[in-house]
């Protein structure tokens, strides 16, 4: 692991330990520690006596941007489990990072945490490492720097922060098994590949969209044309009138799942991103109360109570993925209902396309414009056709693969 690319933290040095190893830590709502694993005890360099009591900021180091917080703490005080690549400061001034798996719990809060080691962390040391600098030079507001980001995290390719966390997670956890040397559980990269494919379909509705926006400028087109052409252009006039009208529902429509809060495509991955990272975090929360069994005596932690608390937050975490997977499933089968209707709605606008094209013939010699118009609309809905068949496959190998996970390798993780 390398140090940050900062003159001023040069100095510090690397608490290191293994990627077999995962830290535990529970705290009331205001943060104050309540338990931990040794894990955690060790690598902070606190002991027992100075942890135990003390805020769970004791640990905070400045390198991780007060944004990341403000996500955290936004997540969690509305009942969301979330995720976070921490920069922690060791009691000796060293440091050390993780990726955080945090959910709320009766009473606060419990975190479960890992080695972090990919390709996708090496580039959010990077974002971190600027967004810090920009919130010591300009005093920026937590929300301002939250925002900033959610914005980089969207320009990134993810939809919601959510899914950019089921991915790391993901991530994480296949590149921990492959480090430990041990195979890649199938689940996990069940989960990286549904998340991809979420990402994939989303991000072609919303092309689509692009696509059917860029249209509306042809009618305008083809009605000069028939200013032109008039009389004889009578009839373009009525076919630009047509294809203006459609064209318009289509994409009124695909305004309606693609675009404005709550949309569609953005509830189909929301759901299915908090059921993923959900599904993640079950892999490290089972791994931990593994270990409980062997944790050593320490005073003022009931080891059994933590496992037995942790058991519980786990089925509970299990039910909540259930039903938020049952709910993407519902939303991926109505995005695939969705998107059969507009690819109707383009046979008819088809049809007017066919009927300027007839009139582009009749007219001749006149209607050189009207062709080169003709020709733009052929290009449009041959893009326009690709796209919604990528969606509509998408869409139903998505909607399948959930059903197929939630009945089959969910139903064996819940087993575990």
């Amino acid at each position: 692991m390398t140090l940050l690319n900062d003159p001023s933290r040069q100095s510090e040095g690397v608490v290191d330990f293994g990627f077999d190893e995962i830290f535990f830590s529970r705290t009331d709502p205001r943060g104050v520690i309540k338990a931990g694993n040794d894990v955690f005890q060790r690598v902070s360099g606190y002991g027992w006596g100075e942890l135990l009591g003390a805020p769970h900021k004791i640990i905070r180091h400045p390198d991780t941007p007060r944004a990341v917080f403000r996500i955290l703490w936004d997540a969690l005080g509305h009942g969301y489990p979330m995720g976070a690549y921490v920069k922690n400061r060791a009691r000796s001034g060293d440091h050390y990072w993780v990726f955080a798996v945090i959910l709320p719990i009766e009473g606060g809060y419990l975190s479960v945490r890992l080695k972090p080691s990919t390709p996708l962390f090496d580039k959010v040391k990077e974002i971190y490492a600027d967004l810090c600098a920009k919130e010591r030079a300009e005093n920026l507001d937590p929300d301002v720097s939250a925002k900033m980001l959610w914005n980089t995290v969207t320009e990134a390719g993810f939809t919601s922060y959510t899914t950019f966390m089921a991915s790391a997670l993901g991530q994480e956890l296949a590149a921990a098994d492959q480090r430990m040397h041990r195979p890649v559980d199938p689940r996990t990269l069940r989960l990286i590949e549904l998340n991809v494919a979420l990402e994939q379909v989303t991000h072609e509705q919303r092309k689509l969209l692009r696509s059917f926006e860029s249209l509306q400028s042809i009618p305008n087109n083809m009605r000069l044309v028939a200013s032109r052409l008039e009389p004889a252009g009578g009839p373009v006039s009525a076919i630009s009138e047509n294809y203006r009208a459609s064209s318009l529902v289509i994409s009124e429509r695909l305004r309606s799942f693609v675009t404005g809060r709550d949309n569609l495509c953005d509830r189909v991955s929301r759901q299915a991103a908090r059921a993923l990272f959900l599904l993640g975090a079950d892999r490290v929360m089972a791994d931990m109360i593994a270990r409980f069994r062997h944790a050593e005596l320490v005073e003022g932690i009931d080891w059994i109570a933590e496992g037995e608390g942790l058991a519980r937050t786990r089925e509970a975490a299990r039910a909540e993925s259930r039903g938020a997977l049952k709910s993407a499933v519902e939303h991926a089968e109505e995005l695939t209902r969705s998107s059969s209707e507009i690819r109707r709605l383009m046979l008819g606008l088809d049809t007017i396309r066919v009927m300027g094209r007839v009139e582009c013939g009749r007219l001749r010699a006149n209607g050189g414009g009207l062709a080169a118009t003709i020709d733009q609309l052929d290009l449009f809905h041959a893009e326009i056709k690709t796209r919604l068949e990528t969606i509509l496959r998408l869409s139903e190998e998505i909607g399948s693969a959930m059903s197929r996970f939630a009945s089959t390798e969910f139903g064996a993780a819940a087993r575990a």
